[in-house]
């Protein structure tokens, strides 16, 4: 799923389809001018793996510069606690991330993405054992 979107990813890259503009784009879930705003502008701190999500493009212009307390709450909205909550999940998002700190967000985020990953390979692994 892309985040904040009932999309798959797949659905929005589809080849048939030959949108004028990218269905989807990279995001930084700290914005570039919010950290900016905040004081963190090197490109190595700001463009971490952990700072992005795949997103629609029209989300990512509302955002804009956005922080992400101010954003998140209105996306949010979109969807059911379950979905929100299964979304976050894997996307891994820490719990209360859109008021972290910025650095304290990555270290966290870092842990959740290799945790979604390694969850990924077990249930690979399993079903390869079945086979």
């Amino acid at each position: 799923m892309v985040l904040f979107s009932k999309m798959k990813v797949s659905e929005l890259l589809d080849p048939v389809i030959k949108p004028k503009k990218l269905s989807i784009e990279r995001h930084h879930l700290f914005p570039k001018g919010y950290l900016k705003s905040i004081g963190i502008t090197e490109v190595r701190d700001t463009n971490q793996l952990a700072n992005y999500a795949l997103i629609e493009w029209e989300d990512n212009i509302d955002i804009s510069d956005k922080s992400p307390a101010e954003y998140f709450p209105l996306l949010a909205k979109r969807f059911k606690s379950d979905e929100l909550r299964q979304m976050i999940e894997w996307h891994g998002l820490p719990k209360g991330w859109e008021t972290m700190q910025y650095t304290g967000f990555i270290t966290e985020r870092r842990k959740l993405i290799a945790k979604v990953i390694r969850n990924g390979f077990e249930k690979l692994s399993a079903t390869e054992g079945q086979i």
